[in-house]
């Protein structure tokens, strides 16, 4: 068991990254979803450090609503970018200079696009970030389902980056669910 707690870093954990166009999120981020949320809950609960990291793109800042079960709260820190990168925010490399020595897992949407990007930027700055793919989701990229485009994007994300599975998070960090209802 890992006995340092991690650092949880959530990126583009936004409803415009899971809605599909025609509206609805597919069942496979509907789990993506639950599974961060109860990683989130976690770190809440046992005090991990917690960062957002949102897309801004050239959106307007209603069309990026956090998912309702992953909003930041008042301590956490939101980083907002305009490339698919995190490394883009000038901030956010200090998150990870802050954490040096603790695993960070990284979680969250638009894994074939700012997930892949994040990896690239952290190899490149020999920064080690833990990928749950369990816990990563994506928008069905034409003519790819989810699961393809997941796939695809995981067969690159697992080359330049160590991943946890969720089972392994589990035992090294999570205890017996907290219903929140």
């Amino acid at each position: 068991m890992i006995s340092a707690a991690p650092c949880l870093i959530l990126l583009d954990c936004q409803r415009d990254q899971v809605e599909r166009p025609e509206g609805g999120i597919d069942p496979e981020n509907r789990d993506v979803i639950k599974r961060i949320a109860r990683l989130l809950q976690q770190a809440r609960m046992d005090g991990w450090p917690v960062f957002h990291c949102q897309y801004a793109g050239e959106q307007p800042a209603a069309a990026r609503t956090p998912i309702d079960a992953l909003r930041p709260n008042a301590r956490e820190p939101v980083f907002v970018r305009r490339g698919l990168s995190a490394f883009t925010d000038s901030y956010f490399h200090q998150v990870l200079a802050r954490n040096a020595g603790r695993t960070c897992l990284l979680v969250g949407f638009s894994a074939p696009f700012s997930v892949l990007a994040t990896v690239f930027d952290a190899q490149t700055r020999d920064h080690e970030l833990n990928v749950v793919p369990e816990a990563v989701g994506t928008l069905a990229v034409a003519p790819r389902t989810v699961g393809e485009t997941r796939a695809m994007a995981f067969d690159l994300i697992g080359r330049l980056s160590p991943t946890t599975d969720w089972d392994s998070v589990s035992q090294a960090w999570l205890r017996a669910p907290v219903q929140a209802e």
